[in-house]
């Protein structure tokens, strides 16, 4: 054992004699962003359940995320039903055993343990000795009021009522999260040729649909012919990554000229990241020339935005149309977006951002929504959500089901390495408990904007401010944001009841 796990494994035992781990109480019934390890108690505070009754709140367009959790160790079904005012759907959610915590690239991790995050669904009850996950989706058309439920935990019957707000949201409208995969990959793991046949469309269908449904969009950047071949998944967003051919100023002018004519009367405006991260001078001076070619071949904003993962620098002059940087934000962001340029990020790592990582806390990426609303950012970059094997390290495919390492820089010599980092769905489309926790900052900011719509911008700015008063290229030395569901659920109650107050239609 390293001094590093040493050091961890006697601060996890310091941990539990503060906390009495194992004395949570026996039942608790938690929301989508809290993600404990098995040995971890339950708080003994729910902001959805008092010990006797469960108490859910939601927009209509809303789904809620549910995790009852159990500590006795004794099997038992699961249930929660509703005869009106939402669909319920049950999942059974399997856990990674985290040996070695996520290097210091990802921000601090919570140590070594065994973390829930697979989620696999069920028809009927679910089945566990740990852990049940509900998704409680409230459609458009609920009439606002209080509908009554039940929740079954082996031989206890539990109360559920859900209160259905006024508010409304359309989390599949115009996505802010771009996931990026890479189809190949999906087509290895399903045995189907990577050639764009319906048979390869039809399973990247699947994990599109997932990863809409809970407001990301997965998409790669790819040559126009393999773009056109997706068109039936560009519905409702703003933005379109592909890929131009760099080999030649030719060819980039070529694919210019396709790629503008192509997306001309789609009411999309595609972008393309010629050069990935440029780091040197020279790899710089090659963004920089490339994004001029685009724009001599009539790229450039609006028809063709030419986009970097780098901060602002002289050396790009006018030419870069997006800079994807956590850096650029709020400063120098605020000033030259009246010129047309954009400015949004990628990724997170605290104080910055919440992380992508597994053996982080639960409400992580749930600061993403927060922040991009904070910030106005139209986009928000995951560099990857179907990570299967670690192909940036030359290593084999990952069980990902089994290992949660799956970035791991070591191989090759280096020092980085991350738990579930760039995964956020499983093979089969298996959604996870941190694409859940996503999805609740999505519908977070969403539930901000119905505040501003409404009017009641200042409102929304307070609570903003309150719970993630810096982050990007203000954060300070730590993060800023609080870890504690219970703090955001208590923020999200205010933003209903201020949207209830302020939203007559």
């Amino acid at each position: 054992m390293s001094l590093r796990q040493r050091v961890n494994c006697l601060a996890g035992s310091a941990l539990c004699l503060a906390l009495g781990c194992g004395k949570g109480p026996p039942l608790q019934v938690l929301g989508d962003s809290t993600r404990l390890r098995a040995s971890e108690p339950s708080p003994s505070v729910s902001p959805f359940f008092d010990g006797t009754r469960v108490h859910l709140r939601g927009a209509r367009g809303e789904t809620l995320g549910l995790e009852v959790r159990v500590t006795d160790g004794q099997e038992r079904p699961v249930s929660l039903e509703l005869a009106r005012g939402a669909t319920v759907s049950g999942f059974a959610v399997g856990s990674l055993d985290v040996e070695e915590p996520s290097s210091d690239l990802y921000g601090e991790s919570k140590g070594r343990g065994r973390y829930p995050d697979v989620l696999d669904p069920v028809a009927g009850s679910v089945l566990t000795k740990d852990l049940a996950y509900f998704d409680i989706a409230i459609p458009q058309t609920t009439e606002p009021g209080r509908y009554a439920g039940t929740l079954r935990v082996g031989e206890r019957v539990i109360p559920v009522v859900l209160e259905v707000s006024r508010a409304r949201i359309h989390l599949e409208h115009a996505p802010l999260v771009w996931v990026f995969y890479a189809p190949r990959e999906l087509a290895r793991v399903h045995g189907v040729p990577d050639d764009d046949s319906p048979a390869e469309l039809a399973v990247e269908a699947r994990y599109y649909d997932l990863f809409r449904a809970h407001g990301a969009l997965l998409a790669s950047d790819l040559p126009l012919a393999r773009t056109a071949a997706r068109r039936d998944f560009m519905h409702d967003v703003k933005y379109w990554p592909v890929a131009v051919d760099t080999t030649t100023d030719d060819a980039i002018e070529r694919d210019t000229r396709a790629f503008v004519a192509w997306f001309s009367d789609t009411g999309i405006t595609p972008f393309a990241i010629p050069v990935d991260e440029p780091h040197s001078a020279e790899q710089k001076a090659r963004a920089r020339h490339i994004a001029d070619v685009i724009g001599r071949a009539g790229g450039g904003r609006p028809s063709l935005l030419r986009g970097v993962t780098d901060a602002p620098n002289a050396i790009y002059g006018d030419s870069i149309d997006v800079y994807f940087s956590p850096a650029a934000l709020p400063e120098p962001a605020a000033e030259r977006r009246r010129t047309g340029e954009r400015f949004w990020t990628y990724n997170g790592r605290p104080p910055a951002a919440g992380s992508m990582i597994l053996d982080t806390d639960g409400t992580a990426l749930r600061t993403w929504g927060w922040i991009a609303e904070k910030y106005g950012i139209e986009l928000w970059y995951a560099w990857e959500g179907l990570y299967f094997s670690d192909r940036y390290n030359d290593r084999m495919p990952t069980d990902t089901l089994h290992d949660p390492v799956t970035f791991d820089e070591r191989t090759h010599g280096g020092s980085d390495f991350g738990n579930g980092d760039g995964v956020l769905a499983y093979p089969g489309a298996r959604p996870s408990l941190r694409l859940k926790a996503l999805r609740r900052g999505l519908e977070d900011r969403l539930l901000l904007r119905e505040l501003e719509r409404c009017g009641g911008t200042e409102a929304a700015k307070r609570l903003m401010d309150r719970m993630v008063p810096r982050a990007l290229g203000e954060a300070g030395r730590r993060a800023s944001w609080p870890t504690a569901e219970t703090d955001w659920e208590n923020a999200r109650n205010e933003l209903l009841n201020d949207v209830e107050a302020t939203c007559r239609d």
